[in-house]
């Protein structure tokens, strides 16, 4: 498993003949030494990166990426997941311009995408065939290498990289006091034990077959999280309508004109939404009748809280991943547990959250206090797509669309009785876990594979799994 590390006390000595180009202790760990003496003992030839691979980076526009809704996909260290699988939702994007301008940082399949710098540092993943961006690019936080298929087989040298054969390497290797992160050179120096492409064949299809059960159990998982909707609004008496969010042409008479003129706001979609929700069997009210709005903004962010940005948010099942650091935040909303954070940007209104803990969070999100409701019933129903086409049409703003609070007082809410909110609760909670449940095992499967990967590395035999 990537980015594992060892955390009991370390009491060590080198002799001085050993001390290379660094006169940090950490460079010296005996994990590492006791990794390089395995890699000299093995018979299996060795290379270094640079050897087998071209090695580059990329940079983001001036201003940044986070207004850009649609263009080329520029894949940085957030995009890479644990399992070594590179994202295809919530990317960022460049102009076409701005690529064609950067064509050298041009990223394709089974190009290996390794993170640089930050909290991820030595992360790694691979692009795959079939992946659904045909033109990619990547910004200045990683690195892509790009195998010589005459030499190596791609899929092989990013399990090596994957692996604690690599993972170990590159933290060996991380620089920087403030910001750490990885050289370009030191990257070209990673040793690679590189045994004869039937090797490397077999190693690879072992893995694909990993993966290929990941992908039935995460097939599984959506299942789940699909049937959420049909279970949770059929609880409320609302039917799930599938609405067509890609018609261009709609008329609307003019006494059914209201507020505004723009005709988004008249969208059907939007529309339908509205009118699905007022059908429930349960009573309706206005998010402002349901909710305290917390503004408590603090300048000066406490050590002691996590922090949560939307980054940080998994879009539609509101999981919460620690990936953001409290760095260049001047200011932030308090939060408590059992409180519900809720997006203001239009691009990230499935991401919201119910807090388990007390904490601070970006002030691009809403933060409720639920007053007449369950605050876990308030955070499923706001989570479902029925509420982003109600909110689509709420928001304000031109260039960057956003819910103020004005706007988001207004969403409507079906209130039902407290049985039937906790059904619904503990319902959906048991639809989790069993969900979970598979994402562990899925996980557990791709670290199981990539160890069986270094075993064979260094097998006499070298032929076969055990």
């Amino acid at each position: 498993m990537q980015n594992t590390t060892q955390t009991r006390p370390e009491t060590f000595l080198i002799w001085s003949d050993e001390i290379e180009n660094r006169f940090d202790p950490f460079f010296y760990r005996p994990i590492f030494k006791e990794l390089l003496e395995l890699l000299q003992k093995s018979k299996i030839k060795k290379i270094v990166l640079k050897d087998i691979a071209s090695i580059f980076s990329g940079q983001r526009p001036k201003g940044g990426v986070r207004n850009i809704e649609k263009g080329i996909p520029s894949l940085g260290g957030e995009h890479v997941l644990n399992s070594g699988e590179i994202k295809t939702y919530e990317l960022k994007y460049i102009s076409e311009e701005f690529h064609g301008k950067h064509i050298k940082a041009r990223v394709i399949a089974k190009d290996i995408i390794l993170v640089k710098d930050g909290a991820t540092t030595g992360k790694v993943g691979i692009i795959p065939d079939n992946y659904p961006y045909y033109e990619c690019n990547i910004n200045e936080h990683v690195f892509a290498i790009r195998i010589n298929n005459k030499k190596a087989i791609p899929e092989f040298v990013f399990s090596v990289l994957y692996s604690d054969i690599g993972q170990q390497q590159i933290k060996k290797n991380i620089t920087g006091a403030t910001v750490t992160g990885l050289t370009r050179e030191s990257v070209e120096k990673l040793f690679i034990p590189l045994p004869d492409l039937t090797v490397q064949q077999i190693i690879v299809k072992k893995i694909q077959e990993a993966y290929e059960k990941k992908g039935q159990k995460e097939q599984e998982i959506k299942v789940i999280l699909s049937s959420m909707d049909n279970f949770i609004l059929g609880e409320l008496g609302i039917e799930n309508i599938k609405t067509n969010k890609s018609a261009q042409i709609w008329e609307n008479w003019s006494d059914a004109v209201e507020k505004r003129l723009d005709p988004m706001f008249f969208h059907p979609s939007r529309l339908q939404a509205i009118e699905t929700v007022k059908k429930s069997n349960a009573p309706i009210m206005v998010l402002s009748e349901v909710v305290k709005f917390r503004r408590e903004l603090v300048t000066s962010i406490p050590e002691n809280l996590p922090y949560i940005g939307l980054e940080n948010i998994v879009s539609d099942s509101g999981e919460y991943r620690e990936t953001t650091t409290k760095e260049n935040i001047s200011s932030a909303f308090v939060f408590k547990k059992g409180d519900v954070l809720f997006p203001k940007l239009r691009p990230y209104l499935n991401k919201v959250f119910y807090a388990d803990f007390d904490g601070i969070c970006s002030t691009e999100f809403h933060v409720f206090e639920a007053k007449k409701c369950n605050p876990y019933f308030l955070f499923l129903f706001l989570n479902r797509s029925i509420v982003v086409e109600q909110t689509s049409r709420l928001m304000t703003g031109n260039t960057l669309p956003r819910l103020q609070t004005e706007d988001v007082e207004n969403l409507l809410i079906p209130i039902p009785n407290e049985i039937t909110q906790e059904k619904i609760v503990t319902g959906v909670k048991t639809m989790y876990e069993k969900a979970k449940r598979l994402q562990e095992e899925a996980e557990k499967l791709i670290a199981e594979t990539h160890e069986q990967v270094k075993n064979m590395i260094f097998s006499e035999k070298q032929s076969t799994f055990n």
